[in-house]
């Protein structure tokens, strides 16, 4: 029994570690990308890459343990949706929108961004965000866009998503899977993301919101 726990430790330890070293080298990489971008709003997509090549800040370390087993169970497509305001004063959350769908789509899930706002206003279309829409195209992530006022475009955003499966047959059919995100959150660990027989969906941290009340009644919060 001695025996049995020290490796059951020395592997917890030893998992911990790589997960930490994993984690430290994102933040490094996303600081330096974010650096990067923001002193040279008119980088393209081909400087970019070959900086990152050349200075080897991408990481190859692997995010899923070697001794798990990935196996990848034949079912409909599988597509994670999020959005974001093009008028949020929280510049990261539409900064980040291309890293996140590669995150996805290394899971196995297809993006779909939507953007949402008031894009008849002039220059509403900033040049870093047109920087962070042309790099979703180039992982070949669906972009759309929903028109709205501006002064409720937040609010839309994150009420957009629950409308998925009404989006045309040219982007999701009505088998397909369909999970909602945001666009600062991103997948790290494929089998958490794996659907298996007689599973229909996620969800994570169901209890994490509390309740609210709504015209003196009170209705539980779930994230969506």
């Amino acid at each position: 029994m001695t025996i049995n726990n020290q490796l059951l430790e020395t592997n917890q330890t030893t998992g911990s570690s790589r997960m930490k070293s994993t984690f430290l080298l994102l933040c490094i990489a996303l600081l330096i990308v974010s650096i990067a971008l923001y002193l040279n709003t008119n980088i393209t997509w081909e400087t970019l890459h070959t900086y990152l090549i050349n200075n080897r800040i991408i990481a190859t370390y692997p995010l899923v343990n070697s001794t798990e087993e990935i196996s990848k169970i034949h079912v409909n497509r599988q597509f994670a949706i999020f959005a974001c305001s093009i008028h949020s004063s929280v510049q990261s959350y539409s900064f980040y929108t291309p890293i996140t769908a590669s995150s996805w789509n290394r899971v196995g899930y297809q993006a779909i961004v939507i953007f949402v706002g008031d894009f008849t206003l002039p220059n509403v279309l900033t040049a870093r965000l047109k920087l962070s829409r042309a790099y979703l195209k180039h992982v070949g992530a669906h972009v759309l866009d929903v028109q709205c006022n501006a002064s409720y475009a937040v609010k839309l955003s994150q009420l957009v998503r629950v409308f998925s499966g009404f989006l045309p047959d040219s982007i999701v059919h009505d088998d397909d899977y369909i999970l909602t995100g945001d666009s600062d959150l991103m997948p790290l660990k494929i089998n958490g993301y794996t659907l298996t027989n007689g599973t229909d969906g996620f969800i994570f941290n169901a209890l994490c919101c509390g309740t609210f009340k709504r015209r003196g009644k009170s209705y539980r919060m779930y994230p969506s």
